[in-house]
């Protein structure tokens, strides 16, 4: 029988309890990677002088209680993380504490060598179960895909640039800054988001992917294509597979820690063990076995038994030989699809972009991809698969950029942060304003060269003034239209003036961009009447440059001649990699100087030196990706060989044309990575010239009259130096990276790159073309005017360093053949510089 005083005893005892716990001391908080922002689970956290300690749960939070407490000092360790440690002094309603790991403490850590290595063990069981859980040996799977991509800046003094001149009147953008979320304040500036669905087949293998939505706000004011680059953005280009040998990160590859050889790479351990959910957790950590060379070091959770990984962190720190990248962190997230499939859920890919010193301004790319509606192994897929004729295929839906706020709410798979919203509002205000439009103006004309006025186009300005030996001081200057005054329709021209020569020459083109999509179809006319300043290609330095000043090679004799040409040219895309291009074109040569004189070419009919020429270039280019600008578009290259074949007719008595002759030419082109051995380009061609005919009409093998080197040309001969009418070659160059370099410490903290290369040419030419292309010396007799390498064969061999200050490149060229007693005793060494920016 219960007794009133033992009602009034058990009252009491509830009281006093209830007021005990609610007098205790509570100290709570969550620890984050201070790069992905990701939860660190299981982390060691415990206070110094008292040793209480606990972990962290799955959600990376953790929780004390005290009746007393005295001051202490709470520390957190985890594998892979620096140490932790912050001073408590007294916990009075303390809020919960932000614990941000910096990655970095695998590098202090003592390796003990056991008999058996858990690590190492743990290692080959994943290995065992690689081909079952790697998504890409399914025979297909599909899924929606949401990526959002930040930028932020850190390092950034708002109160500074509040008050410069330039920035002062943008300075409301700084109201955006974000002082709480990370120990440094950062300032938010751009975001894009895309929604696709993608698909993929095994066997044979085939990629879709269709773009349903994408946001990116202020591409269009720099005259790119949003469509176009949306699918860069989209998933296929983006993939991050840690079962892979090797993982693509900034256009390099690193060597995972699941590679086929990754024991030979990577050293693992296995600090610790959890249990989750009545399920056994092994924590799976690696770090490289050597610096210098392209690995990362991170952590995995990965179940026992089944030896699933459940999330991987991988981080690339400051050794890695990656330029401008302080740091880079990727996390993914994997979910049971059922009892023997584990699929992708979410990633995050996380880089610092820092392009001066440690204090200097960073921008941080923050990429973030949830995956929702995975769908594995099925009928319905094969049977859509059988509709796809190539292995990949990317396409938008109608009206990818013009949803609705609305219509994004219900798209996006997560909201939106208070940052991300303020980013839209803050970009929209600013392209808003006509300030800021003068201002991305001026920096566009300064860096890209050309300036918008109006409807108009001005620049290059590198161009507006140069100089050679022939014109004397050369100006010129280029105007075009944009987009404003019409959408399809491209016109150009530029006038030029020598105050030697004084001579007025110029350059009147229209391109007519007929159809975009699905393929390209372009017209093309054109009239120039010019000097020859040398051919520019893309990423090369032209004559026709202010910057050519400076790095022409002295003592050489240089050699010019005018043209006068009138084109018409149509590009057609067929699908599937294959385009043509029609040429007809008509051309007119007055030699200057240096080279064989109109005189000396008699004809019976016709105008001497004058062609008339149709061409047709088929290409194959299988899966070649572009981005597209308002009139042009800029190769992004392809995995796959480019084959071109070029068919040529010279055609007699066309508007005083002087000439039959027909032209072959074939090249076979590639970039490839052969990792972890670094990268190989090569060019291979060759070319049949049919007829008897001046120089104009044959092969001037490409030499290089600058010091800035050029990778399409021979750099130890001169221009019109060599003469062919049959030629083949190869160009060879081989990138190591870091190479040898890594072996010593300054290089490897310089991060320089090596590289190798090797340019050979086979010609000949027939003894009709070698007797009328001559010239004429001081006492009348017929000379040569060009070399010939019948029998011979030209070699130049190179190597260097690449990567110097992150964007000069520095080439030592030999001329191995032909021997100096024929090719001459100059050009026989030479040291060549050029600049580009690279990852």
């Amino acid at each position: 029988m219960i007794t009133r005083r033992f009602i009034i005893s058990f009252s009491f005892f509830i009281f006093f309890s209830a007021q005990a716990v609610s007098q205790s001391l509570s100290l709570t908080g969550r620890i984050i990677d201070d790069h992905t922002k990701e939860p660190v689970m299981y982390a060691s956290v415990y206070f110094a002088r008292s040793g209480v300690g606990k972990t962290s749960d799955s959600s990376g939070n953790f929780s004390f209680y005290f009746n007393n407490f005295t001051k202490d000092t709470l520390i957190v360790s985890y594998a892979g993380y620096k140490l932790y440690k912050v001073p408590i002094s007294s916990l009075n309603n303390e809020k919960p504490l932000n614990i941000q790991l910096e990655r970095g403490g695998l590098s202090n850590e003592v390796v003990v060598k056991l008999k058996f290595n858990r690590g190492l063990y743990l290692w080959k069981k994943i290995m065992s179960k690689k081909k079952q859980y790697n998504r890409y040996d399914l025979a297909n799977f599909s899924y929606e895909a949401y990526n959002k991509l930040e930028i932020d800046i850190k390092n950034f003094n708002a109160d500074k640039a509040r008050k410069n001149f330039l920035l002062k009147n943008f300075s409301f953008i700084f109201d955006s800054m974000d002082s709480t979320s990370e120990a440094v304040p950062f300032l938010p500036i751009y975001l894009t988001e895309t929604l696709s669905d993608y698909a993929y087949q095994d066997k044979p293998k085939k990629f879709n992917e269709t773009i349903k939505a994408s946001k990116i706000v202020g591409a269009e004011n720099l005259g790119i294509n949003i469509e176009s680059v949306s699918k860069v953005l989209g998933v296929m280009n983006q993939n991050v597979s840690i079962y892979s040998n090797f993982i693509n990160v900034m256009d390099k590859d690193f060597i995972s820690p699941f590679n086929d050889n990754g024991d030979a790479f990577y050293t693992f351990t296995v600090p610790d063990t959890q249990i989750v959910n009545q399920k056994k957790l092994y924590h799976f950590v690696f770090r490289p076995k050597r610096p210098g060379q392209n690995t990362f070091e991170g952590d995995a959770w990965v179940t026992e038994k089944t030896f699933q990984i459940r999330k991987i962190s991988l981080y690339l720190g400051k050794e890695a030989n990656i330029n401008y990248i302080d740091r880079i962190s990727v996390f993914q997230e994997y979910i049971p699809i059922n009892d023997s499939v584990i699929f992708l859920n979410r990633d995050k890919f996380f880089a610092d972009f820092r392009v001066l010193g440690k204090k200097s301004l960073t921008f941080i790319g923050r990429k973030t991809t949830s995956y929702k509606d995975i769908v594995i192994n099925s009928d319905s897929l094969t049977e859509a698969f059988k509709g796809q004729h190539i292995e990949e295929v990317v396409t938008t839906q109608k009206g990818v950029t013009e949803k609705s706020d609305s219509t994004w709410n219900t798209l996006r798979h997560d909201t939106l942060t208070k940052n991300e919203k303020g980013i839209y509002t803050t970009i929209d205000k600013l392209t808003s304003m006509p300030k800021f439009q003068r201002f991305e103006q001026n920096v566009k004309f300064l860096v890209g060269g050309y300036r918008n006025i109006g409807k108009f186009e001005i620049g290059p300005w590198f161009n507006w003034i140069s100089a050679n030996q022939w014109e004397g001081t050369r100006f010129r200057f280029d105007l075009g239209n944009n987009k404003k005054l019409m959408k399809d329709i491209y016109v150009h021209g530029y006038l030029a003036y020598g105050t030697r020569d004084k001579k007025l020459k110029g350059q009147a083109e229209v391109y007519w961009l007929v159809n975009r999509k699905p393929n390209w179809l372009r017209l093309h006319a054109a009239y120039t009447n010019d000097v020859d300043n040398g051919i520019s290609q893309l990423g090369e330095v032209s004559q026709d440059n202010i910057f050519s000043l400076a790095i022409r090679k002295p003592n050489i004799t240089r050699k010019f001649i005018s043209t006068k040409d009138i084109r018409f040219e149509v590009f057609k895309e067929w699908g599937k990699g294959f385009s043509t291009e029609l040429f007809i074109a008509h051309r007119q040569h007055d030699p200057l100087q240096n080279l064989p004189f109109k005189s000396y070419f008699p004809i019976n009919s016709g105008t001497s030196l004058t062609n008339f020429e149709v061409a047709l270039k088929l290409r194959f280019a299988y899966l070649e990706q572009f981005i597209e600008t308002d009139y042009f578009r800029t190769s992004l290259g392809t995995k796959y060989p480019i084959v071109e074949l070029m068919v040529a007719k010279g055609i007699k008595g066309v508007y005083n044309s002087a000439y039959d002759y027909t032209k072959y030419s074939l090249i076979v082109k590639d970039f490839m990575k052969i990792s972890p051995y670094g990268s190989l380009r090569y060019k291979v061609y060759g070319g049949i010239i049919n007829g008897t005919l001046p120089f104009t009409n044959l092969e001037n093998h490409p030499g290089n009259d600058l010091y800035y080197y050029s990778l399409s040309s021979f750099n130890l001969m001169n221009r019109f130096e060599y003469l062919s009418d049959k030629f083949a070659g190869v160009n060879l160059e081989h990138n190591l990276g870091s190479g040898l370099f890594r072996f010593i410490p300054l290089t490897r903290k310089l991060k320089w790159r090596q590289f190798w290369n090797v340019k050979t040419l086979w010609g000949s030419l027939s003894t009709d073309n070698n007797a009328i292309n001559y010239l004429v010396d001081t006492s009348g007799n017929k000379i040569p005017a060009f070399k010939k390498l019948n029998g011979k064969t030209y070699i130049e061999l190179g190597t260097g360093i690449d990567n110097i200050f992150k964007i000069f490149r520095l080439d030592f060229v030999w001329r191995i053949s032909p021997n100096p007693i024929y090719a001459g005793k100059r050009n026989q060494f030479g040291v060549f510089g050029s600049f580009q920016f690279q990852f």
